[in-house]
């Protein structure tokens, strides 16, 4: 199996125009911030314009930088460079398309490229003790290995993530976390090593990334004033060296069914 070659004429326009996009720090779009009185929230990712109310946003440091950024899921079939074929995978749970995830590849990187895509959840008002779950998976068949971290801005509500793939700006707190069926708490850091091995629940950092939607369920802890909740955010970052159109890793990932419980 090869890279695609996407091209994102119509999906883009009609998709990502409805979610929160930055180029190399600059927002395009102001977003709002809306979370339930109970302080708890669920994002299933089934409509664009609910994420962008939601607060989330995306932004992508790629060097160099591509195209695209994470937007609406893509379970389709595009052309390839040896003709038509399948691409993607239908979301973890969806209301009218499978394509209601939210979803990145390879070509948020141009050329070679050291990929470096956030998207960043809205300002919660956490305290420690609650909890955040998601699903993430890739690709069914690996051809182009992928990397995902989960981050915490411990300190404030903003998305500052540094300006290149050295920083996380205010985000310094590397999660931890357990997939559902083990027991075994681990940073968030799924394949770092970028191998091509079969996902591991047990060993994060010794396995590939998830074939199949995969949930993974992580409890804040060390916030500053831990028992009053205040606001903050954690972030996805899409990250992998050597990826884009021209690397040989990086491929596609999706996430699906964000739940943050106050406790």
């Amino acid at each position: 199996m090869s890279k695609s070659n996407l091209s994102f004429t119509g999906f883009v326009l009609i998709i990502f125009s409805s979610l929160v996009y930055i180029s190399c720090g600059e927002e395009t779009i102001a977003a709002k911030t809306i979370q339930p009185a109970s302080l708890s929230y669920r994002e299933e990712f089934d409509s664009m314009q609910k994420v962008i109310d939601a607060g989330w946003k995306a932004v992508n440091l790629s060097n160099p930088i591509g195209a695209t950024s994470w937007q609406g899921g893509n379970f389709t079939v595009i052309n390839g460079k040896f003709g038509p074929e399948a691409s993607g995978f239908p979301a973890n749970s969806f209301r009218a398309s499978p394509n209601e995830y939210a979803w990145v590849n390879f070509t948020c990187g141009a050329g070679l490229s050291f990929i470096n895509c956030w998207l960043i959840s809205p300002a919660l008002s956490m305290k420690n003790g609650d909890v955040i779950s998601f699903w993430t998976r890739t690709r069914e068949v690996v051809s182009y290995p992928d990397r995902m971290q989960v981050w915490l801005n411990p300190t404030n509500d903003g998305t500052n993530v540094g300006r290149n793939q050295n920083e996380t700006g205010d985000f310094t707190v590397l999660m931890k976390g357990i997939a559902e069926g083990s027991t075994v708490v681990q940073s968030m850091d799924l394949n770092p090593t970028l191998t091509f091995s079969a996902f591991n629940k047990n060993n994060f950092a010794g396995s590939g990334f998830p074939t199949e939607w995969t949930r993974f369920v992580m409890t804040i802890t060390g916030l500053p004033n831990g028992t009053i909740a205040q606001k903050h955010r954690v972030a996805f970052r899409y990250y992998v060296k050597d990826g884009g159109p021209s690397g040989l890793v990086s491929d596609e990932i999706g996430i699906d069914d964000f739940d943050f419980t106050s406790n």
